[in-house]
């Protein structure tokens, strides 16, 4: 590991005044389960770290008034799925973080650093996607706020600018009576990247399904609604055609862990299944 400067700033604005300062040469520091590797490995080579785990605010979770939930960026994934309400309201998230690496991981990964690592397999990215979240991003001119559909540009790559760091992920308060659920497919029993994972919404009100789907593509990819689903539809027709919205829109590769043919196969597997938990409970089908 080459030699750096690190510093643990206190403070957004000592964050962002530190990441100019660097001018595209510092790495930010959460919970480390990716960047350490890359660093040790020379990967990565930075001449500045910067910890934010002391960053004010940033190790929170909120909510606002409105019910909309708001997490910082350094809270670990752990805290996610453990936290009751987050896994009343959006069970697709909470599915998600508990998804993530083993508990070790867990336990140290943070929910910022998952978003930021820009991989395609990351499994907070699909649920997000489904329930609109947002990117909270601070930078030497201030504040903005991105949907999280237009935060990742490529592998390892975001919107990100040298001097600015997400502080924050936004999930708006769901829709009444909204249903989501997560699923993923991996190589092993036990803690694994995803071959394929994806997370899906069922609004009944509008009767409109949402999905989202990673590791097919250099980008998760949020899926058009698909609206019109009939009240007399099983779990099984909706699943097919949801099915079939993902395969139009997915753009797999052939890799070391596994074929494009059969990622498009386990992404159809996905929108089924879990079509199948969101219908299911509302024709009384499991």
């Amino acid at each position: 590991m080459n030699g750096f400067r690190y510093e643990r700033p206190t403070t957004v604005a000592q964050v962002t005044a530190l990441l100019a300062e660097a001018a595209g040469k510092a790495k930010v520091l959460a919970g480390g389960t990716d960047l350490l590797v890359a660093l040790r490995s020379g990967a990565s080579r930075p001449e500045l770290l910067v910890d934010i785990k002391r960053v004010e605010g940033l190790t929170e979770i909120r909510w606002t008034p409105a019910g909309d939930l708001e997490i910082g960026a350094a809270v670990e994934v752990r805290r996610i799925y453990e936290d009751p309400r987050i896994a009343t309201a959006f069970p697709a998230l909470a599915q998600g973080a508990a998804a993530i690496g083993s508990l070790q991981i867990r336990n140290r990964a943070t929910v910022g650093g998952n978003l930021a690592n820009a991989s395609p397999c990351m499994d907070t990215a699909p649920p997000l996607l489904v329930l609109g979240a947002s990117a909270r991003v601070a930078g030497s001119a201030g504040e903005r706020q991105v949907p999280l559909q237009s935060f990742f540009l490529g592998v390892k790559k975001t919107v990100l600018a040298p001097d600015e760091v997400l502080i924050a992920v936004i999930v708006p308060a769901p829709a009444a009576g909204l249903r989501s659920a997560f699923d993923k497919i991996k190589r092993i029993y036990g803690h694994d990247l995803a071959l394929v994972n994806a997370a899906a919404t069922f609004e009944p009100a509008s009767r409109t399904l949402r999905a989202a789907v990673g590791s097919c593509g250099v980008t998760p990819i949020l899926l058009p609604p698909l609206s019109g689903i009939a009240k007399s539809a099983g779990p099984e027709e909706a699943g097919r055609r949801l099915a079939a919205l993902a395969l139009e829109h997915i753009c797999p590769i052939d890799d070391v862990r596994a074929s494009a043919e059969y990622r498009r196969d386990m992404t159809a597997l996905l929108c089924r299944r879990l079509v199948e938990r969101l219908l299911g409970k509302s024709t009384g089908r499991r």
